[in-house]
This record gives structure tokens, C-alpha cells and sequence, in this order.
């Protein structure tokens, strides 16, 4: 049996041994990696003795250590204040209902005007002849100038001492009305209440020639210089007073009651005079024979139209 001092010897030289071999096996796989770099000898450690075992831990330090903190309970963002709107006053809600109201009743009279300007236009292309279907002469041009304005009045029956104090006078009331427009353009109070005033003051001496010359020579006139001078019925409501008293579209309006119609603004004066109700007896040309019908004072309940007649049949 080996003594304990022979088995240290041979263990001792056993360990030498193999170090001396991992030694070598390390240092040829340097070699391989880096040919270019020699590598110092390995030397073989000293065998470090063993810690001693220690001692078993404690469960509870350790479960005390190792334990993970509970994690804090995430809180929820509190939810931002919905935006609270600026108060109105009911001063400004009732303005804006009131302007609401009036751009509703503007547009609602736009849309109505528009339409009726349509029917007129409608109206006058179906009745407007063909340049190469009729033999009648092209209707004469509206006056323009001082010279055709005379002219024009004195083939209306106009004397021509008149003819001419009408010109004249229609002539310095236009160039009161330059001259007022040069001045407030140059002084910077063009479109102000004070050129409104000023205007309103030089259009007042102007008197209409209707009245300068008379109603009938006025028709003659308006008939001379190519204008309208009679109201035509365009269309006929159903219910009003104009279907009942049998008025028809094409219908031309001579005469309401005792005053000659020569234009919207006279039939309107016409209808809203007098006692509202009263029969009134009405004049209208229909293909042209010349009929008499009667209405009850106010609306007639019909769309116009404006034609040309000749006076003289």
C-alpha cells in the first residue's frame, strides 16, 4: 500500500503534467489565431487552495432581500376640462335672429325677382321676330342727344318753343349733375350724405316730361323714341281678382278707371287709389278689339309685361 508522502508525490507530478499539456495545447491555438504576434510562455498557475464552504443562508434575510417591491398602482390621468363656451347675451342672439331673418327675406326676394327677370327674358325671345321672317322697320332708337331729343318731341305733337325750353332745361340739369359729381370727387366727398343731399336737390328741378308735355303727347313720344307705352298681361293667377274678372295672357291694359296706364308705376298708382273694393271699370285691347271688363279696386293678381301700341291705331 502507497504511502500518503508517495501519493502526494505522484498527484503533484500528475497535475504538473497536465497543466504542462493544456499549456501547450493553449498556446498552439494562439499561434493558429495570431501567427504574427508571439505569444509570452503561458506559466502554469499555482493551485489557488478552495474557499472554505459558507455557511447556509439564512431563508429569511433571503427571502427579504430577493423579494420584488410590489409595484405602485399606475394612476389614471385625469381627463382635461371640456372647453366651456363664452356666454351670449340675449341682446346678441336676438340680433343675429333678426339679421338671420333679414338676409332670408333678402334672398327670398332675390330668388323671386330672378325668376320673374327669366320670365321676362323667356318672353321676350318666344315674341321677338326673326330678321328674315317679317317686312316690319327695325323700332326707332331712344334719343340721346339734345338734337334727336327735339326732334323726337316735336314728331310727338310738341311745339318747338317748348321742344326747345325742354332740351335746354333737361340739358343744364345734367350738367349740374357733372359738375356736383367733378366737385365732390376732387374734394374726397363723393357718395356722401352731402352729395346725396346735393343731388337730391338738383333732381328735384327736374320736372318729368309727362308732365311738361301731357299724357297724351307723352305717348306719342314714348312711341316715337322706340320706349314702351302699354302694360301687357304676361300671366294670370288662378283665384285672383284678374281671373275672375276674365282677363287673359296678352291682354293689354289702356285705361284703369279714369287714369291711362302708359307703365307699370301707373297701374300700381292706379290700383292702390280709391276705396279698396270698389268696381272699377278697366279697358283692355285683346287682338285688337278693344274690351271693357270690371275689378275690384287693389291687386289684380297678374304678372306684367311691357309692349309698344300706337297711339294712332
Amino acid at each position: 500500500m502507497m504511502q500518503p508522502r508517495n501519493r502526494l508525490i505522484l498527484t503533484a507530478t500528475t497535475t504538473f503534467f497536465v497543466g504542462l499539456l493544456t499549456g501547450a495545447a493553449v498556446f498552439s491555438d494562439v499561434l493558429r489565431e495570431q501567427p504574427s504576434t508571439p505569444s509570452p510562455p503561458q506559466q502554469t498557475p499555482e493551485p489557488v487552495p478552495a474557499p472554505p464552504p459558507a455557511p447556509p443562508p439564512d431563508v429569511a434575510a433571503v427571502s427579504i432581500v430577493d423579494a420584488e417591491p410590489e409595484p405602485e398602482p399606475a394612476l389614471e390621468p385625469e381627463p382635461a376640462p371640456e372647453p366651456t363656451p363664452p356666454a351670449v347675451s340675449p341682446e346678441v342672439t336676438a340680433a343675429l335672429a333678426v339679421r338671420i331673418d333679414e338676409l332670408t327675406d333678402g334672398w327670398g326676394r332675390m330668388q323671386a325677382e330672378l325668376a320673374e327677370l327669366r320670365q321676362r327674358v323667356a318672353l321676350m325671345e318666344r315674341r321677338k321676330p326673326e330678321a328674315a321672317d317679317t317686312d316690319e322697320p327695325a323700332q326707332p332708337r331712344r334719343p340721346a342727344s339734345p338734337v334727336e331729343q327735339r326732334d323726337a318731341l316735336l314728331r310727338a305733337g310738341v311745339t318747338p318753343d317748348l321742344a326747345d325750353d325742354l332740351v335746354w332745361r333737361r340739358s343744364q340739369l345734367s350738367l349740374a349733375r357733372l359738375e356736383l359729381r367733378d366737385e365732390a370727387a376732387r374734394d374726397g366727398w363723393l357718395g356722401s350724405a352731402r352729395y346725396q343731399e346735393e343731388l337730391r336737390r338738383i333732381n328735384e328741378q327736374q320736372v318729368s316730361i309727362e308732365d311738361e308735355i301731357g299724357v297724351d303727347a307723352y305717348d306719342r313720344y314714348l312711341y316715337a323714341t322706340g320706349q314702351p307705352n302699354r302694360v301687357a298681361v304676361d300671366s294670370v293667377i288662378p283665384g285672383s281678382a284678374g281671373e275672375d274678372g276674365g282677363l287673359q295672357p296678352g291682354d293689354v291694359i289702356e285705361r284703369y278707371g279714369d287714369a291711362q296706364v302708359l307703365d307699370f308705376r301707373d297701374l300700381r298708382a292706379a290700383t292702390s287709389a280709391g276705396a279698396r273694393g270698389e268696381l272699377v271699370p278697366v279697358s283692355v285691347r285683346r287682338g285688337g278689339e278693344l274690351l271693357e271688363v270690371w275689378l275690384p279696386r287693389g291687386p289684380i293678381g297678374i304678372g306684367l309685361d311691357t309692349t309698344r301700341v300706337n297711339p294712332g291705331g
